[in-house]
């Protein structure tokens, strides 16, 4: 990309991650009127501190780090890494924990009722979108998982598809318009993708 993904602006002069933050919030208020239960956004950035401080600003949004700690280069753990630490913050253990990777322009509200709405039976360990290829940074993950994604970044794995080989998966088919949405790789990808969310 040339430059790290969650400041990539939008044409409203937002960056990537204020409008995944804006949509989580949003989403996080709707499920807050339905159900009377508090559903926390949290930032994984890995140090790197993108967002900007008002958004920390009466704990709206609440900033975590890895699980593990980056190397000697800076070099990350991985997504999985986050996910550990972001399924602490969550109160209620038998629960789902939504991810969104910043490299997408899918909102939390659109994913959220893809994902959950079409759960067989809210049973499923993971929960993800699928089209030509994989995108299980888009899903929702059940907080049970907790001890076994330990035992498995212990380990020395990092692999998210590997984690997931063994577990009950419910893949949902990622639906049309949002092809070009789901990630993107390059700035060529990321114009494409404006252009496909403003269409």
């Amino acid at each position: 990309m040339g430059s790290p993904k969650a400041l990539l602006t939008l044409p409203n002069g937002e960056t990537l991650l204020e409008w995944h933050i804006d949509h989580a919030k949003s989403l996080s208020t709707q499920l807050r009127h339905e159900t009377n239960l508090k559903v926390p956004v949290m930032i994984a950035d890995n140090g790197k501190n993108f967002y900007h401080p008002s958004y920390l600003e009466k704990g709206k949004v609440i900033v975590i780090a890895d699980e593990l700690p980056s190397d000697d280069n800076g070099k990350g753990a991985g997504a999985l890494s986050a996910i550990a630490n972001a399924m602490l913050q969550v109160v209620y253990p038998e629960d789902y924990l939504m991810v969104i990777s910043c490299d997408c322009l899918i909102g939390a509200n659109q994913l959220y009722h893809q994902l959950f709405d079409r759960a067989t039976n809210k049973h499923e360990d993971v929960i993800y979108l699928k089209g030509e290829k994989d995108y299980p940074l888009l899903g929702l993950y059940r907080t049970d998982l907790l001890l076994e994604l330990y035992d498995y970044l212990d380990k020395g794995n990092r692999s998210v598809m590997k984690f997931l080989v063994d577990k009950t998966v419910k893949m949902v088919e990622l639906p049309d318009p949002w092809v070009n949405l789901a990630n993107f790789n390059t700035k060529d990808k990321f114009e494409l993708a404006l252009q496909k969310l403003e269409n």
